[in-house]
C-alpha cells in the first residue's frame, strides 16, 4: 500500500515496519493457545512458522507495523492493513500478556490517523474489520474505536472442524475525522439484493414459503394479491428477503432461475424438515469440495432453492 511506510508513534508504542524477522520474537505469542484461539491457523510449534506467517502477510499491497512498548525492544504484536482486498482490511494481534491494558487500542487509532489521511497516509475512504462472533475483546475495541457493526458472515479456517460466525465492522473517514463531534450520516450505496419471482398465486406462493420453508410473511398488496414479499432472518436488516409478483401468463424458465440460501449451521435438521413435510429435493443434502454443505429443492412454482452453509 504505501512505499515509504513511516513509523507511527503512540505514549506507550513505537509502530515500526513489520518484517519476516520477526517472527522469532512473535513466535512466544504464536505457540500460545489463548492467543490463537480467534486466529486463522492453529498455534505454531517452530519459530519457521510464525517467520512464514508473517512472509505470507508482508505483499506489496499490504501495510503491517510491528508494536514495539517504548521501554524495550520486544515485540508484542502488529497491526496494519491486508492489501489484495476489495475492501480495506485492517488486522491486530496482541500477546496475551498484554491484553486488557490499552496497548490495542493507541496501536490501531496511529494506524486508523495514517490510514485516513489523504496528504501523507494512505488515503482510505472506509475499512473494513472481521472480528469472531466469540471474540467479545476485540469486538469491544473496534467499538470503542467507533467502528459500526456492518453485518455477519459465516466461514470456516482450514485447521478448524466446523464453521463459525465473522462479524463485519466498518468505518469511513469523515466518521474518524469527525471525532470528536458527531460526523453527518452517510446513507448507504446498496441496502441488498431482492430477487422478483413471478407467480400466479401471490398469496399461496407466500403461504408456502411460510408454512413450508419457514419464511416469514413481510407484506401482500392488493385483493387478490398481486406483490409480496417474504423474508427470513433474524433482524430486520439481516437474512434474505424475496419479492413476488403475480403474472399469470409468465413462462419463465424456473428451472434455469435459482436462488442460493446461505443458511445457519443446523442444515441437516432443515433438510430433515423439509422431507419430512414432502418439499420436493432434487439435490440431496452432500458436502461440497469448496467447503459448502448444500442441497437444492424446487419450490410450488418451479423456482430452485439452492440451500447451503459453510462447513
Amino acid at each position: 500500500m504505501s512505499e515509504h511506510q513511516p513509523i507511527l508513534e503512540t505514549p506507550r508504542l513505537r509502530l515500526r515496519p513489520l518484517t519476516e524477522d520477526d517472527g522469532h520474537q512473535l513466535f512466544a505469542a504464536f505457540r500460545d493457545t489463548e492467543t490463537m484461539r480467534f486466529m486463522d491457523t492453529p498455534p505454531h510449534r517452530t519459530a519457521d512458522e510464525t517467520v512464514a506467517h508473517l512472509a505470507r502477510m508482508l505483499s506489496p499491497q499490504s501495510c503491517w507495523w510491528a508494536l514495539v512498548p517504548r521501554d524495550t525492544q520486544q515485540v508484542i504484536g502488529f497491526v496494519g492493513y491486508l492489501g489484495n482486498v476489495g475492501v480495506p482490511g485492517m488486522g491486530y494481534f496482541l500477546h496475551r500478556a498484554y491484553w486488557h491494558k490499552g496497548y490495542m487500542t493507541e496501536a490501531v487509532t496511529a494506524a486508523l490517523d495514517y490510514g485516513f489521511d489523504s496528504a501523507s497516509g494512505l488515503a482510505l475512504e472506509r475499512v473494513e474489520l472481521w472480528i469472531n462472533d466469540g471474540n467479545l475483546a476485540s469486538q469491544r475495541v473496534a467499538e470503542r474505536l467507533g467502528f459500526a457493526r456492518q453485518g455477519q458472515f459465516r466461514m470456516r479456517y482450514p485447521h478448524e472442524a466446523t464453521a463459525h460466525d465473522k462479524v463485519v465492522y466498518g468505518m469511513y473517514r469523515y466518521h474518524w475525522q469527525a471525532r470528536p463531534t458527531r460526523a453527518p450520516v452517510q446513507p448507504k450505496a446498496c441496502y441488498g439484493l431482492q430477487p422478483i419471482l413471478a407467480v400466479a398465486d401471490v398469496q399461496e406462493t407466500a403461504a408456502y414459503y411460510c408454512h413450508q420453508l419457514g419464511f416469514t410473511l413481510d407484506f401482500l398488496y392488493g385483493t387478490p394479491a398481486t406483490h409480496g414479499a417474504i423474508s427470513w432472518r433474524d433482524w430486520t436488516t439481516d437474512g434474505a428477503t424475496i419479492q413476488l409478483s403475480r403474472q399469470s401468463t409468465a413462462t419463465t424458465a424456473r428451472k434455469e432461475t435459482a436462488l442460493f440460501l446461505f443458511v445457519g449451521p443446523a442444515i441437516d435438521t432443515l433438510y430433515a424438515t423439509y422431507q419430512a413435510r414432502g418439499i420436493t429435493i432434487v439435490r440431496e443434502l452432500a458436502t461440497e469440495p469448496w467447503g459448502m454443505r448444500e442441497f437444492t429443492i424446487e419450490d410450488c412454482n418451479g423456482y430452485l432453492l439452492r440451500i447451503g452453509t459453510a462447513q
